[in-house]
């Protein structure tokens, strides 16, 4: 079959859950699909700013689809991508990586007619001075001029596109989404192995077991983790926290577990393979985010794609949409440890009500699937051939400030 559509989305570097989608539209073949790296191809060769080392996920991130290493330097990558993604008009839409890339702005402003998509993540949750909001708007309103449909990862960069004057009808929602069926098998394996599991971490299979995959970093704030399990403990002694994750504040971490008392039910495991991410989901009853700066968070996907219900602090992006409460898990406010040991308590005290819960992630995790990104992306292709074959005027339009008019929300 001959793809329909053509369209290049230009990324930073490869992710454990976008290679995997990026591999399944090429497979489909109704998109022929590009994707160029703007800093590496080799996630090997990308250290986490934050670890302090590379992920180097152990499956494959830039296998079945086509994919481009720019070249390094300013200079160089800004030519060759203009040359590539602006002036050669082969493709139907170009994604950008959001706006705060320098070079794909700088192609956004040159004079062009090539018709342009951002995908951004932005989620107006957390404070900032009022200078900068004001100086934000007046600057993106403009900018945005340059785009024909956004892509927003969920319903809070769409609020955010709406108060810059975006339209509905320019939005279609390409989500951070995962491997669902990948990770429900891989838990449903480990899950025939969970007492073993725990008796090798020395904890018993009646153990209710509260996880976190994260890093032990100040953003994803694991220390409030720590701090809310404490009084949840003290309710529900029959249980124990499993951190899954690395980062420079481990040491903080275990000096409070020593001076809490709770070195005895909170294991640090390490930092884990996505691979073996599974395993961990699949030996817990609940699922614990607590992030103060997350504009999605990835975790809370795989997490329900195993099975699991989930409490997810305010500051997590993702809350907003994939958490609903009393159905699939909770949100608690950011900072209030008794609030997450409240919810926690909620989950536990009647272990058929988690139980309940985790399948409703299962269930609502679906709506969020490659399939549903896929669509929607096959939607944002068909607005623009469909703007284009109005005639020279409209196609104009699209490239131009105005953007796309029609297509389908979000």
């Amino acid at each position: 079959m001959r793809p329909r559509f053509s369209l290049a989305v230009l990324m930073t570097h490869p992710t454990q859950f976008d290679g995997p989608l990026f591999s399944r539209i090429s497979q489909a073949g109704v998109i022929d699909l590009t994707v160029y790296y703007l800093v590496t191809d080799r996630i090997a060769n990308k250290v986490d700013d934050e670890l302090g080392f590379s992920s180097n996920w152990d499956i494959p991130v830039t296998d079945g689809y086509r994919c481009v290493p720019c070249p390094q330097g300013f200079l160089r990558r800004l030519l060759f991508l203009h040359r590539e993604c602006i002036s050669s008009h082969k493709y139907d839409l170009v994604i950008f990586p959001g706006y705060s890339t320098l070079e794909t702005s700088f192609l956004a402003l040159f004079p062009h007619s090539q018709i342009l998509g951002m995908r951004l993540d932005s989620a107006p949750i957390y404070p900032e001075p009022r200078w900068k909001t004001w100086g934000k708007r007046i600057v993106l309103r403009r900018f945005f001029r340059r785009f024909a449909t956004f892509h927003p990862v969920g319903s809070l960069t769409a609020g955010f596109l709406e108060s810059l004057g975006v339209s509905a009808s320019r939005m279609f929602r390409f989500a951070y989404a995962v491997d669902n069926a990948y990770l429900a098998e891989r838990a449903n394996q480990f899950r025939q192995d969970r007492d073993r599991v725990l008796r090798d971490l020395g904890i018993s299979s009646a153990t209710f077991i509260v996880l976190g995959v994260l890093k032990f970093v100040p953003r994803e704030n694991p220390m409030e983790l720590l701090k809310g399990f404490y009084p949840f403990h003290e309710k529900f002694p029959d249980s124990a926290l499993i951190l899954v994750g690395a980062g420079p504040l481990q040491k903080a971490m275990e000096a409070h577990l020593t001076e809490s008392k709770l070195a005895g039910s909170v294991r640090l495991v390490g930092y884990a393979k996505y691979s073996e991410l599974p395993k961990w989901y699949a030996i817990s009853n609940v699922f614990v985010h607590p992030a103060i700066k997350e504009s999605w968070g990835v975790s809370v996907n795989e997490a329900m794609a195993c099975g699991l219900p989930v409490v997810i602090s305010s500051s997590v992006g993702s809350s907003y949409d994939l958490v609903h409460d009393g159905i699939n898990g909770y949100q608690y406010p950011s900072g209030d440890v008794q609030a997450l040991a409240d919810c926690l308590a909620r989950i536990a005290s009647r272990p058929d009500r988690g139980r309940q819960l985790g399948e409703c992630s299962a269930r609502l995790i679906q709506a969020w699937d490659f399939d549903t990104t896929m669509k929607s992306l096959e939607s944002a292709l068909h607005s623009t051939q469909v703007q284009i074959h109005r005639g020279p005027a409209s196609a104009g339009h699209i490239a131009a400030p105005g953007g796309v008019n029609g297509g389908q929300s979000h």
